[in-house]
């Protein structure tokens, strides 16, 4: 097969390959303002200002990352804590005088809801080029900025078991793109920064992280702005694309 001839060509000099889940392998199945304001309706809170919703939770969402960086990893918090305080924090945002037994609920109900397929889908062509990469008999793990319940979440959408190893910002003690989380795998598994690859859609913490780190990077993003300044043929809106490209291709890495 011609196309799979090219694949394993263009990825021959990599021995470790990394990929980013949010919106790179799987996305949410609908925008977390909207899910919240669904789950407070189930449980009793109606009338909510929805676009104010939405700003709170980039708001209070900035705060706590401030606050409290890598889901708490450095202060008292447990990770659970921290999003159950982001919670509260953006439905007093929303309703000042919101009963607080209500809001308890509703932080529990959503940080439950979040570590299951109720709330992920998978995006078009992950479990395909999963496969691939797998096949071309390469060490396959995650890099994520996030806290441990990835694990689940993983497992809830039934892609666990394809990789090797599950890297969260919160366990490694580092966050994408500090150049510490890229290092952790590398040790690991004895492979040299230019034999490994990261794929993810977020041009400063998986494109340009990863690069400064020594590996080499492939950014899927339907960001325009984006899209042009990563190298051309390192850059595709969609995992498809990225496929496509990667069967088609010669990749100048």
């Amino acid at each position: 097969m011609i196309g799979n001839s090219t694949f394993l060509r263009n990825l021959r000099k990599f021995r470790l390959v990394t990929f980013d889940i949010t919106e790179t392998l799987l996305c949410f199945r609908q925008a977390p303002a909207i899910q919240y304001a669904k789950t407070a309706a189930e449980l009793g809170v109606t009338d909510i200002d929805q676009p104010l919703l939405e700003q709170c939770f980039k708001d209070e969402f900035k705060t706590m990352a401030k606050l409290y960086p890598n889901y708490g990893r450095y202060s008292q918090l447990s990770w659970y804590d921290w999003w159950a305080q982001l919670v509260e924090r953006i439905f007093h945002c929303v309703k000042p005088n919101i009963d607080e037994k209500k809001l308890k609920q509703i932080s529990g109900t959503l940080i439950k809801i979040y570590r299951t397929n109720e709330c992920w889908i998978h995006i078009d062509g992950n479990k395909e080029l999963l496969s691939r990469v797998r096949q071309a008999n390469k060490h396959v793990g995650v890099i994520s900025n996030s806290d441990p319940s990835l694990h689940k979440v993983l497992k809830e959408m039934e892609i666990l078991d394809k990789f090797d190893f599950v890297l969260t910002s919160y366990e490694a003690g580092y966050q994408k793109p500090d150049r510490s989380i890229y290092d952790i795998p590398l040790e690991k598994y004895g492979v040299k920064a230019d034999e490994a690859l990261h794929i993810g859609n977020t041009y400063d913490l998986d494109y340009i992280g990863a690069r400064n780190a020594g590996w080499s990077s492939l950014l899927v993003t339907r960001n325009k702005i984006d899209l042009e300044r990563a190298q051309s043929t390192h850059a595709y809106p969609s995992l498809k694309d990225l496929l496509l490209a990667l069967d088609t291709k010669e990749i100048q890495w």
